[in-house]
């Protein structure tokens, strides 16, 4: 019987190294065997070559790391082979898994409902709602500068053609940059129903977004790309 050995490096580099084939593996294991189940042994065969091929593909580096920690490497076989039928991982990821072996730190502490909001307070910085929405301007200022009547802006609302942002306890302030001509741009209503809230769309409206080329959503509904823009809040917030 013969077994296939490493190749030698050439001038160019070191060659690709071959790993014995199964049927030789089984077939040195039933001579050193005799006595053993043929079936036994050529699982043993198989597992080893299985091993031998692995370990020709790794770098140098990786097996070095390897055999400087072949009793965690014994361990984690060790492990796989306890688990239960179905649970058990993939050959090819053991050796990934045996080399890159690392722990973190945990979640540490399990903390109250109650203990968790006051740590979230500690962290945030209150912000104004112009600081992130830009100019609001209540149903008082739209109509005294844009000449838009308070039931025509009240009817819109409930339409939900325009983005009105709660402010306090019950009123509402209502981004300016949504109005052109004195007339809500095209298409909000359909983005405040693909994303849910009328605060977040209109988050959503004015950052930047990959899906329209960089540009922001509210640009894009203002010239115009009204399925567009429709189609990208819907990718983004529901998958569809």
């Amino acid at each position: 019987m013969t077994v296939a050995h490493a190749r030698r490096p050439t001038a160019q580099g070191a060659a690709k190294m071959a790993s014995p084939a199964a049927a030789d593996l089984i077939g040195m294991f039933v001579q050193r065997n005799p006595t053993s189940s043929r079936g036994e042994l050529a699982e043993v065969g198989k597992l080893v070559a299985e091993f031998s091929a692995t370990a020709a593909r790794l770098s140098p580096a990786a097996r070095k790391r390897l055999i400087a920690r072949k009793a965690q490497f014994k361990k984690f076989i060790a492990e796989i082979a306890a688990e239960t039928e179905g649970t058990s991982q993939p050959l090819k990821l053991l050796a990934k898994s045996a080399v890159e072996v690392s722990q973190g730190a945990g979640l540490g502490q399990v903390l109250s409902a109650e203990e968790g909001k006051v740590r979230i307070a500690d962290y945030t910085t209150p912000a104004k709602v112009e600081d992130w929405a830009g100019p609001l301007a209540g149903p008082t200022e739209l109509q005294r500068d844009f000449g838009l009547a308070r039931s025509t802006l009240h009817n819109w609302q409930k339409q939900g053609a325009v983005i009105g942002l709660l402010v306090g306890v019950r009123k509402h302030a209502f981004p300016i940059e949504q109005f052109v001509d004195g007339r809500p741009v095209s298409g909000l209503g359909p983005v405040v129903e693909a994303i849910g809230e009328p605060r977040t769309a209109w988050l959503w409206l004015r950052e930047p977004n990959p899906g329209l080329g960089g540009a922001a959503p509210l640009a894009r509904l203002k010239a115009g790309a009204t399925d567009k823009v429709v189609e990208v809040a819907r990718s983004n917030f529901t998958g569809a």
